[in-house]
C-alpha cells in the first residue's frame, strides 16, 4: 500500500503543476493589457450654507406646536377645521390596513360593523366612532361596508377629507 501511494502523490503534484502554468500565464497576460483611466468625477455646484436665524425662525429640531398649526389653518380658510381637543378611541392606533370589517350586528334601529384588529380582537363600532390614523370618522354602516371619512394632512397645515370603505372580509 505504501508503495503505491507515492506514485499517487508524484501524480497529483504533477497535474497541479500543469494547471498552475496555465494560471500563470492567463494571469500574466491580464497583467500586460494596458489599464484604462477612471473616468473624470462630474463638476458640482459649490455648497454655499444659510446662515440660521435663530431670533426669526423656529428651530428645524422642534415639533411644530399646535398654536403653530392653529394659526396657519386660520391663515387659510379653505381648511377643514379638526377637534384637536377630542380623546383620541382605541382603534385610531390602527393604520386602516390592519384593521378588517367581519360582520355587522343590528337591532332594528341601528347597525354596527364588527372590526378586527391585526391581533384578533373584534370590536363594535358604530356611526360617530373614530379609527385609523388619519382622524377616520364612520360615516354610514351597511350589510357590505363601512364607510367612514379621514383628514389626511396636504403638508401645509390644512387637511383634505377622503371617504374611504373598509369592505366584508371573510376567512380567517
Amino acid at each position: 500500500m505504501k508503495n503505491l501511494l507515492l506514485p499517487v502523490l508524484l501524480l497529483l503534484v504533477s497535474a497541479c503543476s500543469d494547471e498552475d502554468s496555465d494560471l500563470r500565464v492567463y494571469v500574466a497576460e491580464v497583467k500586460a493589457r494596458p489599464s484604462n483611466p477612471p473616468e473624470p468625477l462630474p463638476d458640482t455646484a459649490e455648497f454655499v450654507p444659510e446662515p440660521y436665524r435663530s431670533v426669526s425662525e423656529r428651530s428645524p429640531f422642534a415639533q411644530p406646536q399646535p398654536e403653530e398649526m392653529v394659526e396657519q389653518v386660520a391663515r387659510n380658510q379653505t381648511c377643514d377645521p379638526l377637534d384637536t381637543e377630542r380623546k383620541k378611541e382605541l382603534l385610531e392606533q390602527y393604520s386602516l390596513d390592519n384593521l378588517s370589517l367581519r360582520g355587522t350586528l343590528g337591532d332594528g334601529r341601528s347597525l354596527w360593523g364588527l372590526v378586527r384588529t391585526q391581533d384578533g380582537v373584534t370590536h363594535q363600532v358604530g356611526v360617530g366612532h373614530h379609527l385609523g390614523l388619519y382622524n377616520g370618522k364612520v360615516t354610514d354602516i351597511n350589510n357590505e361596508e363601512l364607510t367612514l371619512t379621514e383628514y389626511i394632512p396636504d403638508g401645509k397645515g390644512c387637511w383634505q377629507p377622503r371617504v374611504t370603505q373598509l369592505t366584508l372580509s371573510k376567512g380567517g
